[in-house]
């Protein structure tokens, strides 16, 4: 919420109606939980409280150095779907972003 309040005004924070997180498999972040956490903190009578997150899980994906090829991971096992060659090149898997907020205009 922070980094919301600091990307826009008041009276726009005020229209927000929805906010879309993208969480990787990796990031430590239990969407569950976090969900719980957002609902319990904007319970009725703040000035969140109609705000409704969502939260989307996103997989882990590496990319070859090899062959550049990208894989998405299956069972934690880093290796390249092409050419069989372990790597440790995550472009995918530990992010958590605000992916989209949706307003009220």
């Amino acid at each position: 919420m922070k980094t919301l309040e600091v990307e826009f005004e008041e009276e726009k924070l005020n229209k927000m109606i929805a906010i879309y997180l993208k969480v990787g498999k990796l990031s430590n972040i239990e969407p569950r939980l976090l969900h719980n956490a957002f609902t319990a903190k904007h319970y009725c009578g703040t000035k969140f409280h109609h705000v409704k997150l969502h939260i989307e899980s996103t997989e882990i994906k590496i990319q070859c150095e090899s062959c550049n090829h990208i894989t998405q991971i299956e069972n934690y096992k880093f290796t390249c779907e092409n050419c069989h060659k372990p790597s440790k090149n995550l472009i995918q898997g530990e992010e958590m972003l605000i992916h989209k907020i949706e307003f009220n205009d």
